[in-house]
């Protein structure tokens, strides 16, 4: 079962194109459930949530708009709309219990990312300073932990927290993924070299796998484009047919991340991907570079 956070935004999404269908505006269905437009818009985006009766009353709203034919499929020739699977859908979507422990650990402003990244169809990463997390051997992170100076505890409670979002690699459905790492982030040392070199070593045993696609981007590589922050974007499947695949990018920051959704914001991110993937080594190329660094470091 998707995530309480996937969930949330897959109905969302499921919502915002059926009104679409129906052709009809955020007022009409704020008329429906007696809430404000602005509540609508947020429910579509997966930042609110709502109760069973108001939403079985808007799927059969939007139903009844779109109209059927004599043998019951909807008049628009789409696919057919039963209310009781969006109910099925909006259960389990509340977040409550599920960020405490040691999942707290993770900032208020990531954990949609951590959700998306459990849940993701397949995820297209660029990291310029650091190994990102799901690659990560558990002495780099302790090295990157202690260089910040947690306590002990929270160190521990961190590194708990990463490990367990690595096992989305392990799943049998696991996402596709494909990376682009900068020269500068295998090369920054976190630890000694030991802990680097296994760092690397472990990196290149990671690109063997089926779903995962690793590019080092060398410091001699000069893409069309280049981002100077670190983003991942996410492609989550629909929960039915009536919606196309959620996408997401998220782009991080200091101490903030922004989620992109829009048409545009994904086009642009798209094509700034593909820059920096076209200038990137490919993969073969990009494991024997690793096992070159690794040496170094050995």
């Amino acid at each position: 079962m998707p995530t309480p956070t996937v969930r949330r935004l897959q109905l969302g999404n499921e919502l915002r194109h059926l009104r679409d269908r129906a052709g009809l505006e955020l007022t009409d269905a704020a008329e429906v459930i007696e809430r404000s437009w602005s509540v609508v818009s947020k429910l579509e985006r997966g930042l609110t949530g709502i109760r069973q009766k108001p939403l079985r009353e808007l799927v059969t709203y939007y139903r009844d708009h779109i109209g059927t034919r004599d043998d019951g499929t909807p008049r628009d020739g789409g696919e057919p709309i039963d209310p009781e699977q969006f109910c099925e859908l909006n259960k389990g979507s509340e977040n409550r219990g599920r960020w405490r422990g040691y999942r707290a650990t993770h900032p208020q402003h990531f954990r949609i990312a951590v959700d998306l990244e459990a849940d993701a169809q397949a995820m297209e990463i660029y990291q310029t300073e650091v190994v990102y997390a799901l690659f990560q051997t558990e002495e780099y992170m302790r090295a990157m932990f202690e260089n910040v100076r947690y306590g002990d505890e929270e160190t521990e409670q961190r590194i708990k927290a990463r490990l367990e979002r690595q096992h989305v690699l392990d799943k049998e459905d696991a996402p596709e993924i494909t990376a682009v790492l900068s020269e500068s982030a295998i090369r920054r040392v976190y630890g000694d070299s030991a802990i680097m070199h296994r760092q690397l070593r472990h990196l290149a045993e990671l690109a063997e796998l089926p779903m995962v696609h690793l590019h080092i981007l060398p410091f001699t590589a000069i893409p069309a484009m280049a981002s100077s922050f670190p983003f991942v974007r996410f492609r989550v499947p629909a929960a039915g047919t009536n919606a196309p695949p959620l996408e997401f990018v998220y782009i991080e920051q200091y101490n903030n991340g922004d989620y992109l959704d829009g048409v545009n914001d994904v086009a642009t991110y798209s094509g700034l991907w593909n820059g920096l993937l076209g200038a990137a080594l490919d993969p073969v190329e990009s494991k024997d570079f690793l096992l070159r660094v690794a040496t170094e470091f050995a």
